[in-house]
């Protein structure tokens, strides 16, 4: 049987993975920021990637998010941000091919 918690997950792979987790920490998937980011480094390297930065990675994801419709405070919640206004000053862009792709979905052009 499942938890509340675990049912808010789903019942899917992802929390098969979630629960094989051995419990060393508070988090889920402990990590070392020194290793992410030299591992990050690394493979943006070997690919022969410039200028791109792992905050880059943060910007792209709430801007998918906010495109997708989810609200700035649904958006903030996975974010970790805590000023609604930075998140909307630094991640809504508005481009007129998502305002045309937002009219057809609601017209189901």
């Amino acid at each position: 049987m499942y938890s509340k918690d675990q049912q808010a997950l789903g019942k899917g792979r992802a929390l098969e993975l979630i629960l094989k987790q051995p419990r060393t920490s508070k988090f889920i998937f402990p990590y070392n920021s020194k290793t992410v980011s030299t591992g990050f480094r690394r493979v943006i390297r070997s690919l022969g990637i410039v200028d791109f930065q792992y905050r880059d990675l943060r910007r792209e994801g709430c801007s998918l998010l906010i495109e997708k419709g989810f609200s700035l405070p649904q958006v903030a919640a996975v974010s970790g941000h805590k000023d609604l206004k930075i998140l909307h000053d630094i991640y809504v862009t508005v481009f007129p091919e998502t305002l045309i792709h937002l009219e057809m979905t609601k017209t189901n052009i």
